[in-house]
């Protein structure tokens, strides 16, 4: 996982950086994660709650 929110001043602030990070290995898709935009997180990303959630759908399903 890579954190790519640092807007330049680290977590110098609750609200000066950004909550988006990257998961990915060597033989996956780079999936874009983030917080809850409850929690100052992008809706366009994944939060790890819905990852969760897929991860335990999938589980079930195969």
């Amino acid at each position: 996982m890579v954190w790519t929110g640092n807007h330049g001043t680290g977590t110098s602030g609750y609200r000066t950086y950004g909550r988006e990070h990257e998961l990915s290995t060597a033989l996956t898709p780079t999936i874009p994660g983030t917080a809850d935009p409850a929690f100052r997180g992008d809706p366009n990303h994944y939060h790890p709650e819905q990852l969760q959630v897929a991860a335990l759908s999938q589980c079930h399903m195969l």
